[in-house]
């Protein structure tokens, strides 16, 4: 099941707070989450970087996978695709992050793929680096983990994986 959101003010910090805010999304409970940002506006990806903490300090022990999507590549000049700054995007999502990292166009279908793919990767594998989460360590594409982690699921959802 996947489930798109609108952007949230904060990640809630426990199940109290996010069924107390009247609009339970089910967000402590999905097995990836998926944070997009616009390429054209490197302001967006400090959203990102902020939801990414929210969601890590709220979780002691928890296995999830964060993948960071950078979207709208088709707005961006070829100056600013080689610009410092989204290289350095880049490298701290994949390399300190160990997250899962995908550049692409959602208007011209430009690698949506590989952001499933991704995803896919992720969730399927499992990954259990620090803290828990991680991606597929690799990048684009289906980079697989590996690492081995069986998710906890009720005997309802048994079978089931739920994306955010």
């Amino acid at each position: 099941m996947v489930l798109d959101v609108p952007p949230q003010k904060r990640f809630p910090a426990d199940n109290f707070a996010e069924w107390n805010n009247g609009h339970p999304l089910g967000l402590r409970t999905v097995h990836a989450y998926v944070l997009v940002y616009d390429m054209g506006n490197l302001e967006t990806f400090q959203y990102c970087r902020s939801m990414r903490d929210q969601i890590l300090d709220s979780f002691s022990h928890r296995d999830f996978s964060i993948i960071v999507v950078g979207n709208k590549y088709d707005n961006v000049t070829e100056a600013q695709a080689n610009s410092q700054e989204l290289k350095d995007i880049s490298t701290l999502v994949r390399k300190h992050w160990r997250c899962g990292y995908v550049e692409c166009s959602a208007q011209y279908n430009y690698k949506i793929g590989d952001v499933f793919r991704e995803l896919m990767g992720c969730t399927s594998s499992g990954s259990n680096m620090s803290g828990g989460v991680g991606g597929g360590g690799g990048g684009v594409a289906g980079g697989g983990g590996g690492f081995g982690t069986e998710f906890s699921q009720s005997t309802r959802n048994k079978g089931r994986c739920t994306i955010l």
